[in-house]
This record gives structure tokens, sequence and C-alpha cells, in this order.
């Protein structure tokens, strides 16, 4: 009995199969995608450890650890379980120093109530500082610096505050952010005054702090950092560019609201007067979606370099 002829050919039909089988991931990532970078990501928090190497770090803070949490843009698009979520996971990593870096809320001041009610949970060893981000001096600074204090927070205002640490002294030095960000490179042009200002008082900050102690910036914005060539900081904390919330493979961020694009973007990074950290931030500006970039709670140790 002759063979029946199958319609297609064994190479053909795994050909077929190929296709429908691309056809269907295509499908299923141009549906479930944006629903994974809405509902799924954004809450998805990522707890970073990085190891701070300091050379001129004193024995006494070896091991000395700081969380930082910052962007948390409390409103329309970042509920209140989510900064919950991460007061809880902060509190269980039980660090020495807990830094938060800017943009409490978005859209309202009115937010600060519930968002201070929730980081008035905080707990370090040796206090919770603050500075405000450009958010917060675009709705109410002073308000919501008040809304923090209450909570028990320190919030730095271009100050400086020592902690002692056995028989050493920390600085933590904070400065105001000006409430100006870069869009595609380019900064406004009244933004120059303000900036050169805060210069003048970190310099004048740093200038009041004896030499062989350590100082630590607090600072939202990372660009700020590119002005301090020059100045003596042992390491810089910011947040503000959120890692650029949107990163896709083999292209990295869409988009970092920085001068100097994507070396801003997240993680360690050498700025000219000291390593800057900058953290991704816990919530989201609009479009409020991440992708490849969760939001990040930064648990870092110091050791001597």
């Amino acid at each position: 009995m002759p063979r029946l002829r199958e319609p297609y050919p064994a190479g053909r039909r795994a050909f077929l199969r190929l296709g429908c089988n691309l056809f269907s991931a295509g499908v299923t990532t141009a549906v479930l995608g944006p629903l994974y970078a809405w509902r799924i990501e954004p809450g998805w928090i990522q707890v970073t450890r990085p190891k701070i190497t300091l050379q001129k770090l004193p024995a006494a803070l070896e091991g000395f650890s700081i969380v930082q949490i910052s962007d948390f843009h409390l409103g329309p698009d970042v509920k209140i379980e989510h900064v919950r979520h991460a007061v809880a996971l902060a509190n269980g990593m039980h660090p020495d120093l807990i830094a938060l870096t800017g943009d409490y809320v978005s859209e309202s001041a009115d937010y600060i109530a519930p968002c201070a009610g929730e980081l008035a949970l905080l707990q370090a060893r040796y206090g919770v500082y603050a500075v405000l981000g450009n958010r917060d001096q675009l709705t109410d600074a002073d308000r919501l610096a008040y809304g923090l204090s209450e909570a028990g927070i320190v919030v730095l205002r271009d100050e400086a505050r020592a902690i002692s640490i056995g028989d050493i002294r920390l600085w933590l030095v904070g400065l105001d952010d000006t409430g100006y960000t870069a869009f595609n490179g380019h900064l406004p042009g009244r933004a120059r005054g303000p900036l050169q200002e805060k210069v003048a008082i970190l310099a004048e900050l740093l200038a009041r702090i004896p030499d062989t102690e350590p100082r630590l910036l607090l600072i939202h914005n990372p660009d700020l950092n590119e002005l301090f060539q020059g100045m003596h900081l042992d390491l810089a904390l910011c947040g503000h560019t959120h890692g650029g919330q949107v990163r896709l493979p083999l292209v990295g961020a869409l988009f970092v609201p920085s001068l100097f694009g994507r070396k801003y973007a997240d993680g360690l990074v050498q700025g000219p007067a000291s390593p800057v950290y900058v953290n991704r931030g816990l919530g989201v500006v609009p479009p409020p979606v991440r992708l490849n970039c969760r939001p990040e709670i930064t648990l870092m140790r110091l050791s001597r370099g």
C-alpha cells in the first residue's frame, strides 16, 4: 500500500511550530508586558547590598550599616501600603543609620501626613536623617519638612550634624534640592544661580568640619556632585533619577533626568569629590511604570579600603 504523504515535510512542520511559538510569545509579551510594567514591577521592591569601600574610613566605622530609601512619591500612583512595606523591610535590616533622600509626595503636600506617619516607625541605632527633593520643593517644602520632623526624623536643610560613634564623629551634611531638574540633557538657565548657591553653602559647611572627621553628604539630585570638585567628601547618597524607570535589553534606560546621561542613573559611581550612590527610588513618576528597573532599598556597609 502506498504511504500517505504528510501535508508538510518534517522541516516545514518544525518551521511552522517555531513561527507559531514566536507569534504566541509576541502576543503574550504585548499583552502581559505592559501589565507587568504597570502592576507588578513597581511594587516589587529589591534590596541591594553594595559594599562601600572608603580609603579614609576610621576603624570605628568598619561595618557601619546604612539603609537608604529615596523617592517615595506617595500620591495617586503610589499607595501607602507600598511605603509601609518598605518601612518593614528597612526595620528588618536593623541598620545603624537610615538616610532618606527626598521626594516624599507627588502632586500635593497633603500626602505628607500619611507618609510621615509610616516613616515615624523607622528604627535605626543612630537615627533617621532626611533631605528634601525637587518634588518636595514644588509642593510645600516647609510643610513637608515640618511633617517629617514631627515624625522624629532629622531633616537637614543646608546644614550639618555630627553623630558620635565610639570616640569618633560621623558628619551628615544635607542640602535642600534647588527644585530644578535636567531634561534631555538641558537645564533651565535660571537654575544656574541656585546651583552655585548650593556650592557655596556646601563649601561653608565643610569648612567647619575638622579634616580628620568623615563626611557623608545627603543630596537628592546627583548632578550637583559634578560641581563639588576639590571638596572633601567621603560619600554622597542621592536619588532622583529612578534608574530611568524603564530599561530595555541591550539598550538600557530610555530616559534619565540628568545632565550627564546615564552616569547617575543608579548604583555606585565616582563623582569629582567622592563616590556617589544613586538609589533607584521606591515610587514612580508618570508614566507610572517600571521595567527591568525595580524599586530599591539600599543596605550598604562601610569598609576600609
